[in-house]
């Protein structure tokens, strides 16, 4: 019995030259680094950009802010998405 072959993923390649995280110690920016990282390649693999590409020198998102008691992962999730509702369409 043989399984279906999966369609090949799209390539995606991301780069950031810098994320500022200030007011995070450097082991809750690296799990918050981690979940961007993470959440990020999930939601690329998902969105049309993989198939069509895209490319920004420059990406402002509007002011982001974490609440008080917010795990950084979540807070990495959450700029995640904000990342990606700020590339162009």
């Amino acid at each position: 019995m043989s399984r279906p072959i999966a369609p090949p993923r799209p390539a995606v390649s991301l780069h950031i030259g810098s994320l500022a995280l200030p007011g995070y110690s450097a082991r809750d920016g690296a799990r918050l680094a981690g979940a961007f990282e993470k959440e990020m390649g999930r939601l690329l693999e998902v969105s049309s950009l993989a198939q069509r590409g895209v490319d920004a020198d420059v990406l402002r998102i509007p002011r982001f802010r974490s609440t008080p008691h917010e795990s950084p992962e979540r807070t990495g999730q959450r700029l995640a998405r904000a990342v990606l509702a700020g590339l162009p369409r």
